[in-house]
């Protein structure tokens, strides 16, 4: 275990304590069991924790690995930011060469340049939560409640027209004369290439514009849903903006079998909706709706939109926008609702019959955050659309005359809140907690060539195909860099590591038991005859009969490069 790891375990202990005094062992075995489910009070602790330490210890220090992906390998580069950025939620956006601008949920504004952090000296227009907070303490709004983590800072977008740039920023507005509440667009006009020279009060920002109409809290429970405000921002080119914008649960809610009085689905209304938004006039035209909560936003190279809609149980889905598109939400669904009756009020399950069917809708969920179309990255990913999801994956969704023909997982372990691109490709990832991850292409030496030049020297050429061919088959099922885990653990590292330390679920028994490192030699001799070391072994492998053939591939294997 890690010091780490260590920390945060004995800080969800020290928290959760109370349920181990009452519950003794049971409860023990009850936290282990919460810690492996992401959406339990004890996980959701871990992964607060976990993004403390990072930012405390390493936010001056990037974090370099490697990753591989189908068809493309690429180098991972982790930033942390300061514990004074808020975990969960926000947004991320690009400006220049290489200067990625962040705001929190709660609408703090960082640039992070060349690994550098900074703290933008620029107050974010007020959303009047400080309103909203003292109306619900005055009981002015009855007997709700309303969680001010929800209630947000939801994106925000750089966007230069040559003589003039702008900084915008949507988020969840509060209306302290009207009891009510919507979204909202704000610019910023800025200058100057370093986002560090900023400077700016919340009185400096102009509205865009606002949705319509607005909203009124619920009468009880959870007011506002601000988790489900959308609120995601793409530039389409001179001053034009695409804007999303979620249904606030309205629609989750809705009831009997005329959705025409949906919010999604009125055209009297901005809600569940994809608009297309002037930020210097603040006109704005509803080109697509029949939306949940649309936390995903791209724009590709040819100009088409895509988003990504996070919905029920089931139903989250990719969607190419075009003009008068209806996704038919809350009528129709490939999910359900979340108590898993047919969503749209029906008394059988459906598809979208009479609406427009998304290119892809993930079953199960994988609670999509964001999109982005890739371009100039990798021959073999342009064109293609990831996707970043709250499950802890992105997802590359393989595109082909606007049809999806394969959605590839790419487990990153860690909440995915937003996607942005430099000017040179690089895909940057912005997470729930607090990390900046930058994706590349890798430059590194590529362990399988190495493999070949190591062996190519080898004689007589029976030993050389006997090591070659046996190296092929343990790649049907063994990975050689970080984390490539598939029906088996990496080989990366393998000698001089723990046996079963890997990271890898489906260890054996017999494994788990057998303790000590793996050296050449033993590694050469399970090679050989994996029952012979470890009885009971679920290895799909007899072994070889050729003893040398096995100590050649034992000893290649763990002098690949360190760095792969």
């Amino acid at each position: 275990m890690t010091i780490k790891r260590f920390l945060i375990t004995a800080v969800v202990i020290l928290v959760l304590s109370s349920a181990l005094v009452l519950g003794g062992l049971w409860a023990g075995f009850s936290l282990n069991t919460a810690l492996q489910n992401r959406f339990s009070l004890a996980s959701q602790i871990e992964y607060k924790l976990n993004g403390y330490y990072n930012s405390f210890f390493q936010a001056d220090t990037p974090q370099n690995e490697s990753l591989m992906t189908n068809r493309v390998r690429l180098d991972v580069t982790t930033v942390y930011l300061p514990l004074s950025a808020t975990d969960f939620a926000g947004g991320i956006a690009t400006m220049g060469p290489e200067t990625v601008l962040v705001t929190d949920r709660l609408g703090k504004l960082f640039s992070v340049t060349d690994a550098e952090t900074t703290e933008l000296t620029v107050e974010t227009p007020d959303n009047r939560a400080g309103d909203l907070q003292r109306q619900l303490d005055n009981g002015d709004l009855g007997d709700i409640e309303v969680e001010f983590n929800w209630f947000r800072y939801n994106d925000i977008l750089f966007v230069d027209l040559g003589e003039t740039a702008y900084l915008l920023l949507s988020y969840s507005e509060w209306q302290p004369d009207d009891l009510c509440f919507n979204s909202a667009l704000a610019r910023l006009e800025v200058d100057g290439a370093d986002p560090a020279s900023w400077t700016a009060t919340a009185d400096d920002w102009e509205i865009v514009t606002r949705t319509e109409p607005c909203l009124r809290p619920f009468e009880s429970g959870k007011g506002i849903y601000g988790l489900e405000a959308g609120g995601r921002l793409a530039h389409l080119g001179g001053s034009r903006v695409v804007w999303t914008s979620g249904s606030y649960e309205r629609d989750d809610r809705h009831e009997g079998l005329d959705f025409s009085t949906a919010l999604a689905q009125d055209d009297g209304t901005d809600y569940g909706k994809t608009m297309i938004v002037d930020l210097l006039t603040g006109d704005k035209e509803l080109i697509a709706k029949g939306l949940r909560n649309p936390q995903g936003v791209t724009v590709d190279a040819d100009g088409a939109i895509w988003v990504t809609d996070h919905g029920m149980r089931g139903g989250d889905e990719l969607n190419l926008v075009f003009e008068g598109a209806n996704f038919g939400f809350p009528a129709v669904s490939y999910g359900t609702k979340y108590n898993r009756k047919p969503a749209g009020n029906q008394s059988h399950y459906a598809g979208h019959e009479g609406y427009d069917k998304p290119v892809l809708a993930f079953v199960p969920s994988i609670a999509p955050a964001a999109a982005l179309a890739v371009d100039r990255f990798h021959y073999a990913w342009d064109g293609d659309i990831l996707v970043g999801a709250l499950n802890g994956s992105l997802v590359r969704v393989h595109v082909d005359d606007d049809r999806a023909l394969f959605a590839e997982t790419i487990p990153l372990g860690v909440r995915i809140r937003d996607l942005a691109a430099l000017e040179d490709g690089t895909i940057v990832v912005w997470t729930d907690d607090r990390r900046i991850i930058y994706l590349s292409p890798t430059d590194r030496p590529d362990p399988i060539t190495e493999f070949d030049q190591r062996i190519s020297q080898i004689t007589p050429q029976s030993l050389r195909d006997t090591v070659g061919d046996t190296f092929t088959s343990c790649l049907q099922c063994h990975g050689l860099t970080e984390n490539e885990v598939a029906a088996g653990p990496s080989l990366h590292g393998i000698c001089g590591r723990e046996v079963a330390s890997a990271s890898f679920d489906g260890y054996s028994d017999a494994l788990k038991s057998l303790g000590g490192t793996w050296t050449p030699d033993r590694l050469a001799t399970f090679i050989a005859d994996p029952a012979a070391i470890a009885p009971g072994t679920t290895m799909a492998w007899n072994g070889m009969e050729n003893d040398e053939a096995a100590a050649v591939l034992a000893d290649v294997v763990c002098r690949l490069l360190p760095s792969n």
